[in-house]
């Protein structure tokens, strides 16, 4: 495979030996490899993890003719500006890459995916990234993939170095209001969506995660160019994470716990390339807000109320003051 890979990983030597055996499988020319420094140094069951990493990365590419680049920060970066640093990294080095993380697992039939859908759509400005999730029982669009409004998770996906650059930790120069309007004009999003994605954007600005985030962030960077995602028609990857080893895969019952992976290939193309609204706003329920839909959601439905009267109105915090 001469497409090159890069892998983010810490101090989780078996879910990320899991991976590197898919990853290895390809024979890929060029894998990098972004590790992590220890939380703390004094911490001696935590050095030895990542040192079994270390040693499971080096082991996996012994003897082969693939080329190993490895960086490892001096000091612990966290799970926001960790994963930028390794983007940045990779994409001062290649046009074009898939990127995966060291709790996913991918289907074989991933690799060729990202592959042919790297080179078709390569000088394509609107496509800026290809994400690996399928969660829904339902087939959209008459392709292998459909065009969707963010990347989903973006624990297993590919990109360009074109897309990657327009990145920002933190969007403080967004204002609410101007997000708003460009997911109500171009990608049609509804009211409780478009809540959603506003408040995110207000905790992002706030560092409100702590340095734990950046997916969300790349998502509303490819927002704010008007760009969209290509999102296959079988699930393509199964994260095993989510069994306490990880910062934000804690709760096993997910809808993106150890999903069933399934093939792909050969590819067929849609006709269609406009984004499928239908298919982000189902996503939207399943994955990101299943306590805002169906029985749940009424019982919000003040919540939700309260919380627009008072973005109305300019109030912040309780309605009472003490």
């Amino acid at each position: 495979m001469t497409t090159p890979v890069l892998l983010i990983c810490y101090n989780r030597p078996i879910h990320t030996m899991h991976v590197l055996d898919r990853i290895m499988e390809q024979h890929p020319k060029d894998l990098y490899v972004f590790q992590d420094a220890p939380r703390d140094y004094s911490n001696e069951q935590l050095v030895s993890l990542c040192e079994k990493v270390r040693l499971i990365v080096v082991q996996a590419v012994e003897g082969s003719e693939t080329k190993l680049h490895y960086m490892q920060p001096e000091h612990n970066l966290g799970c926001g500006p960790g994963p930028m640093t390794a983007l940045n990294w990779f994409f001062e080095n290649n046009e074009m890459g898939i990127i995966l993380e060291d709790d996913t697992v991918p289907h074989p039939d991933f690799f060729g995916y990202c592959e042919e859908l790297l080179e078709k759509y390569k000088d394509e400005e609107s496509v800026r990234a290809i994400g690996s999730m399928h969660l829904d029982t339902r087939k959209f669009g008459d392709g292998s993939y459909y065009f969707s409004m963010m990347n989903r998770t973006l624990c297993a996906w590919a990109t360009w170095r074109r897309a990657w650059k327009d990145f920002d930790l933190y969007h403080r120069d967004v204002t609410r209001e101007h997000l708003n309007k460009i997911l109500k004009d171009y990608y049609g999003c509804s009211l409780r969506m478009r809540e959603y994605w506003c408040e995110k954007l207000a905790e992002v600005q706030k560092d409100a995660y702590y340095h734990t985030s950046w997916d969300m962030q790349f998502w509303i960077s490819i927002w704010l160019h008007r760009g969209k995602g290509i999102m296959p028609n079988a699930n393509l990857c199964t994260n095993i994470g989510f069994d306490g080893s990880g910062v934000h895969t804690w709760d096993s019952s997910s809808s993106g716990a150890n999903r069933p992976t399934q093939g792909i290939l050969p590819l067929v193309h849609p006709k269609d390339t406009r984004i499928n609204r239908e298919a982000d706003a189902r996503f939207q329920a399943i994955y990101f807000e299943p306590w805002n839909y169906g029985l749940q959601g009424l019982k919000r439905l003040p919540y939700r109320i309260n919380c627009r009267l008072k973005r109305l109105l300019g109030h912040e915090g309780s309605w009472i003051k003490r």
